[in-house]
């Protein structure tokens, strides 16, 4: 296993450990929602918009562990698995056949992540139900397929492009913000922004929206 998840859960358990031992309030619950990822930088050549990352639904689910610093200030780690998408696409790539027949054709392909995520959120309630909350978030990918959908060059050549396959950078961190309503002591809806602070594979950064739906157990 590579070190940065090893360190990623130690972080995760040291921190736990740490609020415990403040004999602070906690209630442990589960949640589950959807996402809508991309990487950015938008486009992966400079200047050219016919190549790009667009964005794809996935979805999440996992626990956390609330701790109630005070009526308007609390800290929630959370255990979450993902899976986070994105889709390449190649516009207008100039085509020409053997026989000098020119065509304007794309490529597309889905890119899906199964990664392991551990937020650890500071929320501020600004009213009995409504709430703020960001920290920092780290991840570790524990799979990475790319499924081609839209293949031009098969027909020409005869044969599948294959699936890019290439030693992928794992861990992930950067930064999650967000907003939450109470609807009731046990239930929760929230959505969240993550961006990642560190280039991935040389070239990317995750960017996450979520939405999803909190139960207290």
């Amino acid at each position: 296993m590579n070190k940065h998840f090893f360190l990623l859960v130690f972080v995760f358990l040291t921190f736990i450990n740490n609020v415990i031992a403040q004999n602070t309030d906690m209630a442990i619950g589960l949640k589950a929602g959807t996402n809508y990822s991309s990487y950015t930088p938008r486009y992966i050549i400079s200047g050219i918009e016919d190549v790009r990352y667009d964005r794809k639904f996935g979805f999440y689910l996992g626990g956390f562990a609330n701790f109630e610093i005070s009526d308007d200030f609390k800290i929630q780690p959370e255990l979450i698995f993902a899976v986070q998408a994105s889709k390449f696409v190649n516009e207008n790539i100039e085509l020409t056949d053997t026989n000098g027949f020119s065509s304007i054709v794309d490529f597309e392909s889905n890119i899906n992540e199964s990664t392991i995520i551990i937020p650890i959120v500071a929320q501020y309630f600004v009213s009995e139900s409504f709430y703020l909350e960001g920290g920092p978030q780290f991840g570790y990918i524990i799979n990475r397929k790319e499924k081609i959908i839209k293949d031009p060059f098969a027909a020409m050549s005869g044969t599948p492009t294959e699936p890019l396959d290439f030693d992928y950078d794992k861990f992930d961190f950067g930064l999650t913000i967000g907003i939450g309503y109470k609807f009731s002591e046990k239930i929760n809806l929230h959505t969240r922004y993550f961006s990642g602070l560190i280039e991935r594979n040389n070239t990317i950064k995750s960017s996450v929206f979520n939405l999803g739906i909190e139960c207290k157990i």
